[in-house]
């Protein structure tokens, strides 16, 4: 089924190029319109400045200093009015022209022209007083009493004529002092239309090239990256519908596109090639999961399962339970009739997990049985010793077994039994309940030849209980990683004390559950418990 597919890169690729652009175009008019207009600003201001200046030294200073203190407007101050009224006609942007004297926080109108048209009521008259009422005005009169060249650029928003911009000069008397300045207001009211005739032929600039740009942008990126990117889509939709990729040579270009090309192109014979041994790796998975499952079950028939084993004998009871951490493990328990009078009891832990050791398990349960079934040995360390012999011949994987044996005398309660390093026997007495009773330890078998394992006598009393158990026992950890422990154990084993063995190691293996909780098992968990009852008629 074909894909659907929305919007596509020529669309998203044109928007993004347009904006972008368009973020373009209004910095640049932002910043073109900013530098005009100050440019025009210190265009006029220059202007303004040397009408001010040409004017400024033409005035007598001495005059002007005599005329401040008595405003009499005598003919000099007519003359100069008349040519100040010259120069508002002749200089159509000036709109303001006078000379002043600047005081410490106002000025004193002195002389100012009347352009044409001027409303007489606005005029000033010699000696009208009026604030500052920009700080930038008492800068200009600080500069001129210092004699130093002013480069301000005073704004006015003038209500009258709009924003104008204001020319300072100074006039000196003969002594070098200032007395008085001149000043200029020059109208701005034809700057924003120049700005706004600059700004636009800027914007059908900018606008055709950045169309030429865009245009030539997405021919380019269409022509370089989109084409390609279509093709090798293409390949991927033709290798998604199961068809081999195996040539790639349309990729020629030396780029990033092309080396992806060519990576899909490996990755491809590399996903069939795994795809091949996936396959095959399943298939093999999959016969061995079913041969273990049937070596799962082998090695659970193998174990006794019937419960009770000997329903003819009333004298005990036996229950056991093995829990392989994997597939099959290498735990294993037995016990059987050597005689009408004797009882085998066996509970052995071989080294590692999985198969290996469920095939050294095997053999050395089947030694040991043989073995004390043939009878011929003074107890069950001679029969550990002569299974050991046998285990170390060709024992090249050095695997070996930890064995607890014992052999029961059902008439009597007496126990014979040898441990070959295998864990402690838990006894449940009448006067004192169940404890670990430490016994003499040997090497564990296959370790080496010709060992000697000791033997332990002891009697068990009818009421009285064994049992036996794996490391998996009290070595079962949970999240924290705290083990079970042999004290848990036994207080298990005394909290849940009780004649009927299938009780007593369920109940042991529910507290060990609890303990564990979420905790995967690491080991396998295998116990055995026999209650003694003694000899009944």
């Amino acid at each position: 089924m074909e894909k659907k597919r929305r919007g596509g890169i020529n669309l998203k690729l044109m928007v993004v190029l347009i904006v972008c652009v368009e973020i373009m175009l209004a910095a640049i008019l932002t910043i073109s319109a900013f530098s005009l207009k100050n440019n025009y600003y210190r265009m006029y201001s220059e202007k303004a400045q040397d009408v001010v200046g040409l004017i400024a030294d033409r005035v007598d200073g001495d005059w002007v200093d005599e005329f401040s203190k008595d405003y009499v407007q005598d003919e000099k101050y007519r003359a100069l009015k008349e040519s100040f009224d010259e120069v508002m006609k002749h200089f159509s942007g000036v709109r303001y022209l006078y000379i002043c004297k600047p005081l410490s926080d106002r000025f004193i109108y002195l002389v100012e022209g009347v352009g044409e048209n001027e409303d007489m009521n606005n005029i000033s008259t010699p000696g009208d007083e009026y604030l500052y009422v920009e700080a930038d005005y008492e800068g200009i009169w600080k500069d001129a009493r210092e004699k130093k060249a002013s480069d301000r650029i005073i704004l006015n928003p003038d209500v009258g004529y709009g924003e104008t911009i204001a020319a300072w000069a100074p006039i000196f008397n003969s002594k070098g002092e200032v007395v008085a300045m001149v000043e200029a207001d020059y109208v701005l009211d034809d700057i924003d239309p120049e700005i706004r005739a600059h700004v636009l032929y800027i914007l059908l600039g900018q606008t055709i090239l950045s169309l030429i740009f865009i245009f030539l942008m997405v021919w380019l990126i269409r022509k370089i990256i989109i084409k390609p990117v279509k093709k090798l889509t293409k390949v991927v939709d033709s290798y998604e519908n199961g068809e081999m990729i195996s040539d790639m040579s349309g990729f020629k270009s030396n780029d990033e596109i092309s080396w992806l090309a060519h990576s899909f192109e490996e990755m491809t014979v590399r996903m069939e090639k795994y795809i091949k041994d996936l396959t095959e790796v399943t298939a093999e998975k999959e016969r061995i999961g079913a041969e273990l499952n049937v070596a799962t079950q082998i090695q659970a028939d193998m174990l006794p399962r019937i419960f009770p084993p000997f329903p003819d004998r009333n004298e005990f009871r036996l229950f056991a339970t093995m829990d392989p951490a994997k597939e099959v493990g290498g735990d294993f328990y037995d016990f059987f009739m050597i005689d009408d009078d004797h009882l085998g009891l066996v509970m052995a832990d071989v080294s590692g997990k999985g198969v290996p050791a469920a095939l050294f398990m095997v053999i050395t349960k089947t030694m040991i049985k043989n073995r004390a079934l043939a009878g011929n040995y003074s107890g069950p360390g001679e029969v550990l010793e002569a299974v050991n012999n046998q285990l170390c011949e060709g024992n090249d994987a050095s695997m070996f077994v930890t064995v607890w044996f014992g052999i029961l005398t059902v008439s009597t309660g007496h126990i014979a039994f040898a441990s070959a390093g295998h864990e402690y026997p838990a006894f449940c007495r009448l006067e004192e309940g169940f404890r670990l009773e430490r016994d003499a330890h040997g090497l564990p078998l296959a370790v080496m030849e010709n060992i000697k394992i000791k033997e332990t006598q002891t009697d068990i009393k009818p009421g009285e209980t064994l049992y036996l158990y794996t490391d998996g026992v009290p070595e079962a950890t949970n999240k924290q990683e705290e083990l079970f422990g042999e004290e848990r154990m036994v207080e298990s084993l005394r909290k849940n004390a009780t004649d009927d063995m299938t009780q007593l190691l369920l109940n042991v293996r529910k507290d060990i559950d609890e303990f564990v909780g979420d905790a995967p098992q690491f080991d396998d968990i295998t116990m055995l418990g026999l209650y003694y009852s003694g000899k009944k008629d």
